[in-house]
């Protein structure tokens, strides 16, 4: 009987030694998805997209509803309760409050160190990917230490980073705000990075890689999903690239990868659903390759989704409870901004002066008419817009964060989100709660965090960082 209480003991003990030796395992592979403007409503949108056959992978369900780790995050400022990406973006990454505006440094101008670059120095390798420039606000808050307008100071920081894969869609302010400065490309080269353009110009064989659009010109975001070229450069192959570069990097521990779906935020400002949901569905393919590479190192691999903020204000269920038509998402061609810029061009040379005109191209690129019932007062009211803005040329634009749109695309619009079923607020952010999901090593750490600067402080704990 002796025998058998000291063999339940031992085992007992033997149970507890392995269970804090699991427990303080610390993952070796790291992915920090940020959805930039992904609100709780923005994650349900997508899913219903999914569960009405829009998914190519013939599953209904978004990656992260099957994550077990689930909580809401607030994202205020230190100096406002509607936070900005730069503010937001710097909790993310470095766990300290701060001010509207301010890139990793705290509100007395001081720099903060972000987990990307304490990790760097404990020999994992990093990568920073964005559908955004990658000198923007989220992705400048894991490596610079500038206010946001300076973009250029931003570009320089994320060179001096050192870290081993960027990838964005374009630098801002490759030459300075007056074009004098020298040249940000010259100085990557300096410092060890590849300039690579594009699917055909990426090099899997240089060290340090810095991953643009293939499109010289570009100075903002990659195209949207919704009117992008399929054989074009977007987040997922920036993505899948970067995974299998940071992978295979001899001589490191590990990698960190933060991803960003900046356009989410991007088509929310201007209250555009069909944009923001294409480009949502792109997000969480983005998590899916993350997913993937978790089931093939699933006790080394950590994976942490949520949001820097909300934007929009974006609600299900306009319709006062009759059934959305998500279907409805699928018949819009062109963003808002760039149907926007279509009009605008053909309202200055006189190409649509008649409504029949107007209404024609309305019809072509967002369904309304054509696959979309309008009735005569819907009708009525855009007419009446068309009179205001086309023919007595009284066109004053409808203004958000990154675009100028047209009276009367922004009408059809908006028309159009009240027949798929939603609504929104406001043309900028909220301070809405945001969500956060997680699954893999130590995952368990981030299922009772309710502030946006416990996530990497959490990072720091599990990897044992001071």
């Amino acid at each position: 009987m002796k025998r058998n209480a000291q063999k339940w003991v031992l085992t007992l003990v033997i149970l507890l030694i392995s269970t804090t030796l699991l427990s303080a395992k610390t993952p070796k592979y790291i992915f920090y998805c940020i959805g930039d403007g992904m609100s709780f409503a923005h994650v349900m949108a997508t899913q219903l997209y999914y569960e009405h056959g829009n998914n190519p992978n013939g599953k209904e369900s978004l990656a992260i509803l099957d994550f077990p780790v689930r909580s809401a995050i607030r994202t205020y400022a230190n100096n406002s309760l509607i936070t900005c990406s730069a503010t937001a973006g710097t909790a993310l990454a470095t766990g300290h409050k701060t001010n509207i505006d301010f890139v990793g440094i705290d509100p007395e101008g001081k720099p903060l160190t972000s987990i990307a670059k304490q990790l760097r120095d404990k020999g994992y390798a990093i990568g920073i990917v964005t559908s955004g420039q990658i000198d923007d606000a989220t992705p400048a808050a894991f490596y610079a230490s500038q206010m946001r307008k300076d973009a250029y100071l931003i570009g320089r920081d994320g060179a001096d980073s050192q870290f081993d894969y960027l990838a964005g869609s374009a630098l801002k302010q490759p030459y300075g705000k007056d074009q004098k400065q020298p040249s940000l490309y010259d100085y990557y080269r300096q410092k060890g990075y590849t300039i690579c353009r594009g699917i055909d110009g990426f090099d899997a064989q240089a060290d340090k890689v810095l991953l643009l659009d293939a499109d010289t010109t570009l100075r903002s975001w990659l195209p949207y999903v919704i009117e992008r070229d399929p054989e074009a450069m977007g987040l997922e192959f920036m993505v899948k690239t970067g995974i299998d570069k940071l992978s295979r990097k001899k001589g490191k521990k590990g990698f960190f990868m933060m991803i960003e779906g900046a356009s989410i935020d991007h088509a929310s400002h201007p209250c555009d659903i069909a944009t923001a949901v294409k480009e949502g569905a792109e997000f969480d393919r983005c998590v899916k390759l993350a997913y993937e590479f978790y089931r093939q190192h699933p006790d080394e691999t950590l994976i942490i989704v949520t949001a820097d903020h909300e934007t929009g204000g974006l609600t299900l269920g306009e319709t006062s409870m009759k059934p959305f038509h998500w279907e409805y998402v699928n018949y819009q061609k062109m963003s808002k901004e760039s149907l926007s810029n279509l009009f605008r061009r053909l309202r200055k040379t006189g190409e649509i002066d008649t409504w029949e005109k107007a209404r024609k191209i309305l019809a072509e690129n967002t369904g309304l008419w054509d696959k979309i019932p309008v009735n005569a007062g819907e009708e009525a009211k855009l007419m009446q817009c068309y009179y205001e803005t086309i023919v007595k040329k009284n066109s004053e634009q409808e203004i958000t964060l990154y675009s100028r749109n047209e009276p009367l695309v922004a009408e059809a619009i908006a028309l159009l989100a009240r027949k798929i079923g939603v609504g929104w607020t406001t043309f900028s952010h909220t301070g809405s709660f945001v969500p956060l999901y997680a699954i893999g090593c130590q995952a368990q750490q981030f299922g009772s965090l309710n502030d946006n600067t416990e996530i990497p402080n959490t990072i720091r704990k599990i990897m044992k960082i001071k």
